[in-house]
């Protein structure tokens, strides 16, 4: 026996204008043993899907001698900026469904409109303009004294932030400071706070997390990373740009120094496809915005990161000294 799932879906945001493109999935309510799928359709430019199911596409009653009557109930998703799938809705469950007659599912559903927020932190203004790559003088052994290359990424962030708050020049250095010279002084000494042991043990937390979840990790690096967007978007929402910390390291043998720091001073978020972009003052990129895309609603957990500035980046929390580090 063929019936069909029909109906209309409308975006009450809007004052009920149909919504074309969103895919609709049908399903059998059926715990414990995991819900049966029935068809899938694509809404037209009127709104309009429709799905054809047979009794064949559920479980049996028992002996297998007849059907169960279907409780039935339909799914929505929307495409994101990758092209991914993400949950929009979900209808109310129809139980026990005649099978003699179709079924009808009209739904509503809310688009929300993109969301974006800058604060007045500008990477070309309060940022500053060299990049992160300093020569330090180190013993070795007793034997002699080497020049070596370091980043204080950390330092370099604190730093603007503290005059931004402030409202204090950055200066017009176009090379990085030499050792010895004050604001390198200060630059490494900021550079130290920011790897406080806290940071140090949550940068590893992050960099061992999983790109998936698993029977031994049950947090994977991009669940870990969503649940760093609400105190992120509150703290920008209030215009205090944000230290975040880049894992780009992976593994609990994964080398920290890959990791890096940079400030996050605003974003655009599509609360509906869940399409995030962080803006950001990168100390790798002196006089330019760069930016984190990613998405927060995908099913299998993973974000999807783009970085700007470097392809590896894996997720991001922000920084629980921050504050202090730019005093």
């Amino acid at each position: 026996m063929m019936r069909k799932i029909y109906g209309t879906v409308i975006d009450v945001q809007s004052g009920g204008t149909p919504v074309k493109g969103l895919r609709v999935s049908a399903w059998d309510d059926d715990w414990p043993d995991g819900d049966d799928f029935m068809g899938r359709a694509i809404t037209n430019s009127t709104g309009y899907y429709e799905i054809t199911y047979s009794d064949s596409l559920w479980d049996n009653a028992l002996l297998g001698m007849s059907s169960w009557r279907p409780d039935i109930y339909i799914t929505l998703e929307i495409r994101n900026a990758r092209n991914k799938w993400v949950h929009l809705g979900k209808s109310e469950v129809f139980k026990d469904h005649d099978l003699n007659q179709d079924l009808r599912i009209d739904l509503s559903v809310n688009l929300q409109r993109k969301e974006k927020k800058v604060t007045a932190f500008v990477p070309e203004l309060h940022g500053f303009h060299f990049t992160n790559n300093f020569k330090m003088n180190a013993q070795i052994l007793g034997l002699g004294v080497k020049e070596k290359g370091m980043g204080f990424c950390g330092g370099m962030c604190a730093a603007a932030l503290n005059r931004f708050k402030g409202n204090l020049n950055i200066p017009n250095n176009q090379q990085p400071p030499s050792q010895g010279q004050p604001l390198f002084e200060e630059l490494k000494e900021r550079q130290i706070k920011t790897m406080h042991p806290n940071v140090l043990v949550k940068m590893y937390s992050f960099q061992s997390a999983p790109d998936q979840i698993s029977l031994l990790r049950k947090s994977s690096i991009g669940q870990l990373t969503r649940r760093e967007w609400p105190p992120l978007k509150a703290a920008l929402d209030d215009d205090r740009p944000c230290i975040l910390v880049l894992i780009r390291a992976s593994g609990i043998f994964g080398n920290p120094t890959k990791n890096h720091q940079v400030v996050a001073f605003g974003y655009e978020f599509n609360p509906s496809t869940k399409d995030l972009v962080i803006y950001e003052y990168d100390p790798n990129k002196s006089d330019q915005t760069q930016t984190l895309s990613m998405n927060l609603g995908l099913p299998d957990g993973k974000l999807y990161l783009k970085d700007s500035a470097w392809r590896g980046t894996r997720g991001f929390f922000i920084s629980p000294v921050g504050d202090s580090a730019s005093e």
